[in-house]
């Protein structure tokens, strides 16, 4: 049974989100089929994961979709919210949670990822955000039961005045006290490999990079990732290009194969091309689960049609 933690919390708003968005909203129904056919309408944790092998599929299964919708403006949107989808799905249960929204970010770690070029403030292109939080009371017991004390020593009431869970407050006074322990990995999702790759290899090298100009700097506010327990930063495409593009000696194979995070797209693994997106778990965020993945997705699958109702998925 899932704990209503606060973990919980963002998540469902995390999917709500995805939900709102009118490419992800529009493509649902023929995805959820797709997913249902794919897995034969049985959900256990080999299916799930599974279905990271199917993602580009589904996503073309939509009249839409394709070069098509690679075109229009929200193409990319319902790429990004079905990665997210996905991402969750299989984070249910766990200490991670997959963000679209950098603004939904616990505002210490929105901080810490921000580019500075002297007085002007920069954020990534960070299409998807996870945030994998520490192995501590707070994070994991029920909402209902916490008590956060501020950094002026008062504590933090539970409800604002409209009644509503005072999330905000909450998660961020409690990312800047574990601030170190955090773990973070940026996913940038596009439905166009050839025509963005370049995008997360800059990304990346400024992530990685150590600035000798005082002008240049990463994170403010005293929070920096280079203070958290683990970064990293990724690529995910569809893609909508032609496969037969993809070698191993491509340009765009090459911008993408050294970032921290690694390269994938929903399909099956190519070695030396691109990973399948449900191998992103075991690469940067094995810490998120306790004891270990399968068993934590084994052990929520019948909350999918009960606490886990907005995943839409049963």
């Amino acid at each position: 049974m899932i704990t209503p933690n606060i973990i919980e919390l963002l998540r469902e708003e995390s999917i709500k989100s995805c939900f709102q968005l009118s490419a992800f909203k529009g493509g649902w129904s023929t995805w959820k089929t797709k997913i249902h056919s794919i897995t034969s309408g049985r959900f256990n944790s080999s299916n799930i994961l599974s279905l990271g092998d199917h993602l580009s599929e589904i996503f073309l299964s939509t009249g839409s979709a394709g070069r098509g919708q690679s075109q229009v403006s929200g193409g990319g949107y319902g790429w990004e919210g079905l990665i997210c989808w996905y991402l969750n799905l299989c984070f249910a249960g766990s200490r991670a949670v997959a963000i679209k929204k950098v603004s939904s970010l616990p505002q210490p770690l929105r901080d810490s990822i921000s580019v500075n070029y002297g007085s002007f403030k920069s954020n990534t292109e960070s299409d998807i955000t996870i945030v994998v939080f520490p192995d501590n009371t707070e994070f994991v017991k029920d909402k209902s039961s916490l008590e956060v004390i501020d950094s002026s020593g008062n504590s933090i009431p539970l409800y604002n005045s409209r009644k509503a869970f005072n999330s905000k407050k909450i998660i961020d006074e409690l990312a800047a006290k574990y601030f170190d322990k955090f773990e973070l990995g940026i996913i940038q999702c596009k439905t166009n490999w050839n025509d963005n790759a370049q995008i997360p290899m800059l990304w990346s090298m400024i992530y990685e990079a150590k600035f000798d100009n005082p002008s240049i700097s990463i994170g403010r506010d005293g929070y920096s990732i280079q203070h958290i327990k683990r970064f990293s930063y990724s690529f995910c495409t569809v893609p909508t290009n032609k496969l037969s593009n993809y070698k191993t000696n491509s340009t765009s194979v090459h911008r993408v194969r050294n970032l921290t995070g690694g390269n994938y797209w929903g399909r099956p693994s190519d070695s030396g091309i691109a990973s399948s997106i449900k191998e992103i778990f075991n690469r940067n965020f094995n810490n998120a689960f306790t004891p270990n993945q399968r068993f934590v997705l084994d052990s929520i699958v019948n909350d999918l049609s009960d606490d886990l109702d907005y995943f839409d998925l049963i």
